[in-house]
């Protein structure tokens, strides 16, 4: 699939038919994507992955602390 991009301004006519004024392009999925959810290197990867562990370790943690603390 492919997307239609304008590097103008798009028109809207009162039939209802657009048009652009500017130049024309069309995108791919994939050109799509990256311009919306740019992808990560491998250091931002590294990052985000450390951070979620130090999360999900956080709870875990808090999880045993709390069953250990009498009510």
């Amino acid at each position: 699939m492919n997307f239609l991009g304008c590097d103008g301004m798009w028109l809207v006519h009162t039939d209802g038919s657009t048009e652009c004024n500017g130049e024309l392009n069309t995108y791919t999925v994939q050109e799509m994507r990256d311009y919306i959810v740019p992808t990560l290197n491998w250091q931002q990867k590294a990052e985000l992955t450390g951070a979620i562990v130090a999360l999900l370790t956080c709870i875990w943690v808090g999880k045993k602390l709390l069953n250990i603390v009498p009510h």
